[in-house]
């Protein structure tokens, strides 16, 4: 995939022959604006992807990418693809498919998910949070976090359902209700969801997202 405006081999002084050009690959690229989660070997990262084509798509992410790097993108509707980063011009980047792929099918949920929401994506971390429930603060883990929510570890939750307010260092303090335990987890459904905004400048800051990082450092 290319820029939006990319020097391609086109015959010069031949008009029709750019028109036909530029109408293929129209026909080709199919513009949207999803959320997903894009992850590389040094992490994960939310991203938006403002089009895509059989043979790859153009990506918004605010965190360097270098040409040349395998990627993989995993979309709010819970397909994943593997893809080559072919160039960069921030934030955007274009990606190259590892196969191509059938673009209406990859917008659809995959046929095994079809009962299942689309979910927004998470972002893996290992840093504390204050949270909040009748009077009482506990810092339990968190696991990972969304748009829309997050996974804490917690030995000991209090019931599916309860109301409580969660603290996460660099965001805004959000009320949530906690949605379902397992096996030392807990998810909580924030009651007003994060912005992309606040959620990719969150990401970028390693240390607090992991801690352990820094002491070690």
């Amino acid at each position: 995939m290319m820029p939006d405006n990319p020097v391609e081999d086109v015959p010069p002084g031949n008009e029709a022959a750019m028109q036909e050009h530029w109408a293929d690959r129209a026909a080709r690229l199919t513009t949207i604006l999803m959320v997903g989660r894009l992850v590389t070997a040094r992490g994960d990262h939310v991203c938006r992807v403002r089009n895509i084509s059989p043979g790859g798509m153009m990506i918004e992410c605010d965190v360097p990418i270098t040409v040349g790097e395998s990627i993989r993108v995993e979309l709010r509707n819970m397909n994943v693809v593997e893809a080559t980063v072919r160039w960069t011009r921030p934030p955007r980047l274009g990606v190259e498919f590892a196969q191509p792929v059938d673009v209406p099918d990859l917008l659809h949920a995959p046929p095994a998910l079809t009962d299942r929401q689309p979910r927004a994506p998470r972002l893996t971390a290992t840093c504390s949070v204050l949270l909040w429930h009748l009077g009482h603060t506990s810092a339990p883990l968190l696991c990972d976090l969304s748009q829309s929510g997050c996974r804490l570890a917690m030995s000991n939750p209090p019931p599916v359902g309860t109301e409580v307010k969660i603290t996460i260092s660099g965001l805004p303090a959000r009320h949530a209700t906690l949605r379902w335990t397992r096996e030392g987890e807990a998810g909580f459904a924030f009651r007003e969801m994060l912005s992309f905004a606040e959620v990719a400048a969150w990401q970028c800051d390693y240390d607090t997202r992991f801690p352990e990082n820094r002491r070690r450092a």
